[in-house]
């Protein structure tokens, strides 16, 4: 169904990735993959969304420092799978779309092209890394951005000539969603962030989403945590602070449960109409959730949704603490000093100077200049 009123239905999902097991499971049954019951939904919607977590290719060698295991590419063939959930965007602002280096992100951006499906988030080049999506549809201005605010070992921002992901220092972010803004662009942003495994966002990051409303975003699609996370309504602008995965191989219960976002932008630039569609992957596959389950889920998003402006000054230093341990794990098993600087200042103030004396070790940073 397609409205006729100026008003845009859109769709988002969270995190897909079409390697490693599930790359194998279609490779021998594709038709596994039909996703009927999703479609169905989806075809009420102009718009479907979805973060891409792997580059897409035959070219390319994995990464000589990230695990293995953690290590991202799908043959082209398995796109399939976005054509059949009629996927018309994809973001590419991900921690995982250099793990095959810089051909196989060149080459995901050629097979995304042949298959008619639009992408940003990533580039050949700075400019083209940075470059919004602009989509008018229905006599109304829609601009897509995508960036990331978390780092693999094989992350790396794209230069003036060389392929990477989109930016992640606000500076550079913030005016762009403005300029946008103030060309008529309701602006949506694509973010992938967080503590991986957590249902709590990093405070620094819900600052740096209330900000991206402030500058005129009207809503922020959130992935990277693989749990899903809550709901903030922050000044007429919606920020899903994480979709989960929407089709994943991994074991975890709740990295196993998703949702869907659906949402409406009417005739005067105003979300309504709000819906989420609980979702839970099993061996790969994605299926809506109906009754008992389907009410549980949606439970959990609602309550966390409302409880995290009544948490602790405390608590949520504790959420910072634990992130800032992950930093320090990343900079000390990766030898890179990269992670450190995603974070603002703010953040690393707010850890505190004895966590500093705590957690990084003389040895590790001697481990990091040899």
């Amino acid at each position: 169904m397609t409205l006729q009123d100026g008003t845009i239905r859109l769709a988002a999902m969270g995190d897909v990735m079409l390697a490693r097991d599930v790359g194998r499971h279609f490779r021998n049954k594709p038709e596994d993959f039909t996703l009927d019951g999703i479609r169905n939904i989806l075809n009420n919607y102009d718009i479907v969304i979805l973060n891409l977590e792997n580059p897409v290719g035959t070219k390319g060698v994995p990464h000589p420092i990230q695990d293995p295991n953690v290590t991202f590419c799908c043959h082209p063939e398995a796109l399939q799978v976005l054509r059949n959930l009629n996927t018309t965007i994809v973001s590419l602002g991900n921690n995982h779309m250099l793990d095959y280096g810089e051909a196989a992100l060149c080459e995901t951006l050629e097979h995304l092209d042949a298959q008619g499906i639009l992408y940003v988030g990533a580039g050949r080049n700075y400019e083209e890394a940075n470059r919004p999506l602009l989509v008018d549809k229905k006599d109304k201005k829609l601009a897509f951005l995508s960036h990331v605010f978390i780092y693999s070992a094989s992350t790396r921002m794209a230069t003036k000539d060389n392929p990477g992901v989109a930016e992640y220092r606000m500076k550079k972010i913030l005016p762009k969603i403005r300029q946008l803004n103030l060309q008529g662009y309701q602006v949506i942003v694509s973010v992938h962030w967080g503590h991986e495994y957590s249902f709590y966002p990093i405070p620094y990051q819900m600052e740096q989403a209330r900000a991206m409303i402030d500058m005129g975003a009207l809503l922020i699609i959130g992935h990277g945590p693989h749990y899903p996370q809550g709901i903030e309504d922050y000044r007429g602008g919606k920020i899903i602070y994480s979709l989960g995965n929407f089709i994943f191989d991994e074991p975890h219960k709740y990295a196993n449960r998703s949702f869907i976002y659906g949402v409406e932008i009417d005739s005067g630039n105003k979300l309504k109409n709000e819906k989420t569609y609980p979702v839970q992957i099993e061996n790969h596959i994605p299926f809506v959730l109906n009754g008992g389950n389907k009410k549980s889920l949606n439970n959990l998003i609602h309550n966390l949704s409302h409880i995290y402006k009544g948490k602790s000054n405390v608590f949520w230093k504790d959420v910072s603490n634990k992130y800032f341990n992950d930093i320090v794990r990343r900079v000390s098993s990766m030898k890179s000093f990269k992670f450190i600087c995603l974070p603002p200042l703010s953040f690393y103030v707010s850890v505190g100077f004895k966590n500093y004396i705590h957690k990084i070790k003389i040895k590790n940073i001697l481990s990091l200049i040899r």
